[in-house]
């Protein structure tokens, strides 16, 4: 058993490292206008539980209350990925997500910063009046150089 979770592991690191290249490309088709902006990524399985669902709608809902000028011009992206999905592969590597997960790429002059924020959506994500002001907070601060 050990043996096989080993193969399957080199094989991901194996795969992982062939497609880097792969998904720096994708990622420019993404936002070729900007080299500076944040992508907020919203990860999940295809089996989602009331926590899960709660930091999409949540996530959503502070971007679209407090960022929409952001989200129109593309200074924020936001996403919601499905890592069950083949076609979402890649990109779930990258982040190392394989099951529910809110991660930030703060992209500054072409360069990647991950911010792995799901232990803040798991602790208040069944706590509305919390998530949305801590999260604008997160997202503000986050922005505020990006101009």
């Amino acid at each position: 058993m050990k043996i096989r979770l080993f193969i399957a592991a080199f094989l991901t690191l194996l795969l992982a490292s062939c497609n880097n290249a792969d998904i720096s490309k994708k990622e420019n088709k993404t936002n070729p206008n900007k080299t500076n902006y944040l992508e907020v990524f919203c990860f999940h399985g295809t089996r989602q539980c009331v926590t899960c669902k709660n930091m999409k709608a949540y996530t959503l809902k502070a971007l679209q209350l407090n960022f929409a000028t952001q989200l129109k011009d593309s200074s924020i992206i936001f996403q919601i990925i499905d890592v069950d999905e083949e076609k979402n592969a890649a990109i779930a590597q990258k982040f190392e997500a394989t099951g529910t997960a809110l991660m930030f790429n703060k992209v500054v002059n072409g360069k990647d910063s991950i911010f792995d924020l799901s232990d803040f959506a798991f602790e208040k994500a069944n706590d509305e009046s919390k998530y949305i002001p801590q999260f604008t907070e997160i997202v503000s601060s986050l922005t505020a150089n990006l101009k």
